[in-house]
């Protein structure tokens, strides 16, 4: 974000405090660290100032942190929440832990010449694959064969992944075109439903197994309002013409529901979620906004794929609201309640507020800069990666 921003000085002291520091925190890594939380924020940053700089402090730390990663994946591909090998909150190996490395460790593999790095986690691909799906889509604990299906917490960059790691290939292996696909198509079946106030919600579906039909619960999470950006993604491609117009128009009509979701508080931010089909708060416990940056990810990725300039427009009147009820002293803080137009504080601020939230709500304020999508992939933490035929290469 900070060399993005055109923030040099500070990134260059970024850099010399972890060229002195991350090592040795590297090695002291603890067995109840997160091996997927690091793998996206640590690995996928680490990579992206090295993609961007060039500079070889970030890939010599990249290198030694995705060595230590990979240890904890087994031979099928299968990644443990954490590194002391213990399971999720949910007790099982799910979609998002094993699904949301592919990406950085192909382009560690790309740019060190070793092909081990993305050796193993490849494989879950096969492994996923082997496990009892409906209409492309597998349950958040993929091995039982039956549970939640969503595009939230457990199974949303597992899902996101898939068009991302075909794009940073040169769009050259079907079976991840194909699994993209039918997960799309899944997607629209199972998990999108229309309001009675016109809006489209992305839900949640519990599926019994094979042979089952899939329930749909009316609970829209903020973390879905990235589907816009996958949808487009995928759509504007050329494996995507056939589907390119309706695809494109479901990406706008999330987007508009995620814009929605923001427009109708009084604070004008958006909650962790809404439920029952519907914007009014009153039903939904959970109102909080812990700066959450999914849906200035797809207005970015709207404006990017489309140039309507609506999505900037949206973007900037959000920022406003986010410089209006969460600046403080010491940065930004989180909000209790949207729904009540009143600076109740939560004493956080996330790593991906800055990682993510304010990376995308700057680009989409900034047409002329170079971080542009033919050229780029970007992790789920929002760090941006060269897609591998732009990236650099190997050495002896």
């Amino acid at each position: 974000t900070l060399w993005i921003m055109g923030l040099k000085e500070e990134f260059n002291e970024a850099k010399a405090w972890m060229a002195q520091n991350m090592p040795h925190r590297i090695e002291a890594i603890g067995a109840g660290v997160s091996l997927f939380e690091t793998t996206i924020r640590t690995l996928g940053g680490l990579l992206s100032a090295f993609d961007l700089s060039r500079e070889p402090v970030f890939l010599d730390l990249a290198v030694m942190l995705a060595r230590k990663i990979n240890t904890r994946v087994s031979d099928a591909g299968v990644a443990p929440y954490s590194f002391g090998g213990r399971s999720g909150g949910k007790g099982c190996h799910s979609l998002a832990e094993s699904g949301t490395i592919q990406l950085e460790m192909r382009y560690l593999a790309h740019v060190t010449g070793d092909p081990s790095f993305s050796a193993k986690v490849d494989r879950f691909y096969d492994e996923v694959q082997r496990q009892a799906s409906v209409d492309g889509l597998w349950p958040n604990c993929y091995a039982a064969g039956q549970g939640k299906i969503n595009f939230g917490a457990d199974g949303d960059s597992f899902y996101e992944y898939l068009v991302k790691v075909w794009f940073q290939g040169g769009q050259a292996e079907p079976r991840l075109w194909q699994m993209f696909d039918d997960a799309a198509a899944g997607f629209e079946k199972h998990l999108l439903r229309s309001g009675p106030d016109g809006l489209r919600y992305i839900g949640q579906g519990v599926w019994r197994g094979s042979g089952s039909g899939v329930t749909y619960v009316e609970e829209m999470e903020h973390l879905t309002c990235f589907v816009p950006g996958w949808l487009a993604l995928g759509a504007m491609t050329e494996a995507g013409k056939p589907s390119r117009e309706h695809r494109m128009k479901l990406a706008a009509d999330i987007a508009y529901t995620c814009w929605q979701m923001y427009e109708r508080q009084p604070t004008g931010i958006s909650a962790e979620r809404v439920k029952h089909l519907r914007m009014d708060l009153s039903k939904t416990d959970t109102r909080e906004y812990i700066q959450r940056p999914e849906a200035m990810e797809g207005w970015w990725y709207m404006s990017e794929l489309t140039g309507d300039p609506k999505y900037r427009e949206w973007g900037w009147k959000t920022f406003l609201n986010f410089e209006k009820w969460l600046w403080v002293k010491n940065g930004y803080a989180s909000l209790k309640d949207v729904s009540v137009p009143r600076k109740q504080y939560m004493d956080r601020m996330e790593s991906f507020w800055t990682a993510e939230t304010l990376k995308y709500t700057f680009l989409l304020q900034d047409p002329d800069n170079q971080i542009k999508l033919d050229r780029y992939v970007f992790n789920t933490e929002a760090h941006p990666l060269s897609v591998l035929k732009y990236a650099p290469r190997a050495t002896t």
